[in-house]
């Protein structure tokens, strides 16, 4: 059903225009937003996973271990003064902040060492995998 026949079904109920159209217009909003299991950020890095080749492939894996597949994660490279549009332009049940500079938000936001950073230092792997785990248990 398009606008224009909700509208006039509504107008034959006589349902007042003002109870429906602010909802009509959050609907819309919310369907132009990309829908995505978990978004990935980074902000500019000279190792982006944004790029096909091993620091993305190292990303898949770590992201695949806890059960989701490529088609479940969006990859963005954000300016850290552009994180609240990013994250109004989707909707994400995850978002993983992978740079410092990047600041938590919700409940639903995890911050963990890049991918490029964790492949040169298996200090890092432990404290990864501990994230992983919270966000895996946040996806279910």
């Amino acid at each position: 059903m398009n606008q224009l026949e909700r509208a006039n079904y509504l107008e034959a109920f006589g349902v007042p225009a003002f109870l429906y159209a602010e909802r009509a217009e959050a609907i819309e909003a919310s369907v132009q937003k990309k829908c995505v299991q978990c978004l990935v950020i980074e902000t500019p890095n000279a190792h982006s996973f944004c790029q096909t080749g091993k620091i993305q492939d190292f990303l898949f894996k770590m992201l695949g271990a806890i059960g989701l597949k490529k088609s479940d994660i969006k990859c963005v490279d954000i300016e850290v003064n552009d994180l609240t549009d990013t994250l109004g332009q989707h909707d994400a049940k995850v978002v993983l902040l992978m740079s410092k500079d990047l600041v938590l938000g919700a409940n639903n936001h995890f911050v963990i060492h890049h991918p490029s950073d964790i492949l040169t230092s298996d200090t890092l792997k432990r404290e990864a995998w501990e994230v992983l785990k919270k966000v895996q248990v946040c996806l279910k």
